[in-house]
């Protein structure tokens, strides 16, 4: 078996290379996600380009990459991950360990995703965000506290 880069702890040829590879959609923002850094540690950058929502890229799609081009990536960090009531928006908060030029490096981001005809497209994310309060409202739209909602463990 090999361990899916993602961190879920399951198979890769169960977990991302199927949605990678157009097999079959993620269900949930946080797949869309673990998928994402997953093409992250395969220099991936096509899949990366597919997944973000056209209205938020920047540029023209990328040339064929390699693992090197986009970093050496060691682990994915779930916080909290929540699909809004609507299912059409979505919210994951991660930490991504990775090294560069040597040195242990981590990227803080809540990013945000947006369902368009059935498929989840990363939108943009906002970097090193502060730390939501547990007694404050859920960002899902829930209407209850972020501690008894998507920040439940």
């Amino acid at each position: 078996m090999l361990v899916c880069p993602c961190g879920s702890g399951n198979d890769f040829l169960q977990c991302c290379q199927p949605i990678i590879t157009g097999d079959c959609l993620p269900t949930s923002c946080e797949q869309l996600m673990r998928s994402r850094y997953t093409a992250f540690t395969l220099g991936d950058a096509s899949y990366l380009w597919q997944t973000h929502h056209p209205d938020y890229r920047q540029g023209d799609a990328p040339q064929p990459s390699t693992k090197e081009d986009l970093g050496q990536w060691e682990k994915l960090q779930i916080i909290f991950s929540c699909d809004f009531k609507d299912d059409q928006t979505g919210i994951v908060e991660f930490k991504a360990h990775y090294r560069e030029q040597g040195q242990r490096q981590i990227l803080h981001e809540r990013s945000n995703f947006k369902k368009v005809n059935e498929r989840w497209f990363y939108t943009d994310g906002e970097f090193a965000p502060k730390a939501l309060a547990r007694n404050s409202a859920c960002p899902c739209g829930s209407g209850k506290k972020f501690k008894q909602c998507c920040n439940k463990s």
